[in-house]
């Protein structure tokens, strides 16, 4: 039986079997994406030098693939106020010089940020080679406040999130069966004195690690329920009025820049 080391070995190899690299290139690639020496490279790919976790999430990164389920993509590009997901392909050496009309990515967390509105300097800037924009995440608002709706929705968009929104339980209920979400916003109290516990639990018997941003004007009111949901569901809790510039931020820093 094969160990964990062995077993992430043979993925990479077939990673770059995928890929059509043969394997008498797969250490000289290897080196190319981890910036290391070929005779590293052939080590670690031939199981006589350890291959770190990070090092193998850049080489399924560097393919626009993901390791363990995680975000599929490593970059993310930003222009005014809009974020979009992307894969890049960047040259392995850091620009020595800023060309105008060129694509640079900087470094960030070990995925990068091609960002429109600063001016880049080239000491943490990589000349892109590759770029492929990926759809808009996706969410699901839930409310029976129609005004609201509409404005979450337009708040979405000005960012680069696609927003599908929901005025009663019953069909936000039936969408989740139908199609993916990447995050929600559900309001606690819906019509007829119900609240969205049952939305929370069908949405978590789906995706267990999601955000749901819980929002609620009846916090002293439902103090303990409310306590109870976040305890059992994990969810985030924003009080009404509802504060568009805090639910965008959560929303960026989940669909977009979050591991």
């Amino acid at each position: 039986m094969m160990n964990i080391k062995q077993t992430n070995i043979q993925k990479i190899q077939e990673l770059l079997a995928r890929r059509g690299i043969d394997k008498r290139k797969q250490s000289s690639t290897i080196a190319e994406v981890l910036g290391i020496k070929y005779n590293s490279a052939k080590q670690k790919i031939d199981g006589k030098r350890s291959i770190t976790l990070v090092e193998i999430k850049k080489i399924y990164r560097y393919f626009n693939e993901s390791f363990d389920g995680g975000r599929e993509y490593n970059c993310v590009f930003i222009m005014n106020d809009m974020h979009v997901r992307c894969n890049v392909e960047i040259e392995t050496e850091i620009a020595e010089f800023i060309e105008q009309g060129v694509n640079y990515a900087i470094n960030y967390n070990d995925n990068y940020i091609i960002n429109t509105n600063i001016k880049i300097n080239s000491e943490n800037a990589y000349r892109v080679r590759k770029l492929d924009f990926l759809p808009a995440p996706k969410i699901a608002i839930l409310d029976n406040d129609a005004e609201l709706l509409e404005l979450l929705k337009s708040v979405s968009a000005r960012f680069g999130i696609d927003a599908q929104t929901f005025q009663n339980r019953d069909e936000i209920l039936e969408a989740i069966k139908k199609q993916p979400f990447d995050c929600f916003i559900i309001d606690w109290l819906l019509d007829y004195g119900m609240n969205s516990e049952k939305v929370i639990n069908a949405i978590r018997d789906i995706n267990e690690a999601c955000t749901i941003i819980l929002l609620t004007g009846q916090l002293n009111r439902h103090e303990r329920e409310i306590g109870e949901t976040i305890m059992k569901y994990g969810v985030d809790v924003i009080e009404k009025p509802t504060r568009t510039f805090i639910i965008s931020s959560i929303l960026l820093n989940n669909l977009f820049f979050k591991d």
